[in-house]
């Protein structure tokens, strides 16, 4: 009788740590991928910061007399950045999509600047915008 009840026992135990093991390995997995999908989303945030400042630099020195700067494709290593430009202007023709006609000529010439990063990586489908209003 007591052999039987102390087999018994090892294999509820051996059974309880195995059920731990299992538990331990599966958190340590997790905890491993919401670390790098962390960094890849820290990653995002600093490409799209970036982007946002790079859109705007570039503003400032597009020469306006060629005609307006409209989209900039800005590829990273693990990203994609999409940039926009939208303007606000007196002198807007009907039919052009790129800006909207506004009365007030202390804003002509704002641009609202719309950045859009994704995610190159397939695992990983990530898409991250920011919308930032530039005055002239």
């Amino acid at each position: 009788m007591k052999r039987g009840f102390s087999l018994l026992l090892s294999i509820i135990f051996l059974m309880i740590m195995a059920f731990i093991g299992a538990m331990i390995i599966s958190f340590s997995a997790s905890s491993s991928h919401h670390a790098s999908n962390l960094f890849l989303d820290t990653k995002a945030d600093l490409a799209l910061k970036s982007s946002t400042e790079y859109a705007i630099l570039a503003l400032h020195g597009h020469d306006f007399s060629k005609g307006r700067l409209n989209e900039i494709n800005v590829s990273y290593p693990f990203f994609n950045s999409n940039i926009r430009f939208h303007y606000f202007v007196t002198n807007c023709q009907s039919g052009d999509y790129n800006c909207s006609a506004i009365k007030t000529k202390d804003t002509n010439g704002t641009v609202l600047v719309y950045v859009t990063v994704t995610s190159k990586l397939p695992n990983y489908p990530l898409r991250k915008v920011k919308v930032t209003l530039q005055m002239p």
